[in-house]
């Protein structure tokens, strides 16, 4: 029988209301999610899957940062390389069963609490700072197109 490790996409905790950053977040969370807790050589295919994911993912992240000047970009470029590595660190030490074994706590243990760490602090601080920059551009935009009006 499979057994699921399951961190479910919790609302009040994960929801940050920027749907496109939102929606990486549950499909972390879904490749997170479908591993057979069972087989350990699920673990090294969803650890896989998942940094083939977070590499599109922080991409998206990184280039909204550089569209809108965000101040903590290099912290949190930094925090994505961090966890790419052990990613791809524990991917590559899978090759013995220690490893294995390795990959697995991490996967159980870490990568989990890393996610929800992560989104709290960082993300969440980001997509703030992404609301506010896009409604001020906004504002900026209508104020434009007023004092355009009003001239012609």
């Amino acid at each position: 029988m499979k057994e699921k490790i399951m961190k479910l996409f919790d609302e009040k905790k994960h929801l940050l209301n920027y749907e496109e950053i939102d929606d990486l977040h549950r499909e972390f969370l879904e490749i997170y999610n479908s591993v057979d807790s069972l087989d350990i050589n699920s673990y090294i295919q969803k650890l896989i899957s998942l940094l083939e994911h977070s590499k599109v993912h922080f991409k998206i992240e990184e280039d909204l940062m550089d569209k809108y000047n965000y101040p903590a970009k290099r912290e949190h470029k930094d925090e994505h390389q961090k966890v790419l590595a052990e990613m791809e660190y524990f991917i590559k030490s899978s090759n013995s069963l220690f490893g294995k074994k390795m990959l697995k706590a991490y996967f159980k243990e870490k990568l989990g609490d890393w996610f929800d760490l992560h989104l709290i602090s960082m993300d969440s601080d980001l997509t703030a700072y992404l609301k506010k920059e896009i409604n001020e551009l906004s504002r900026r935009e209508n104020q434009t197109r007023v004092n355009a009006e009003y001239i012609y």
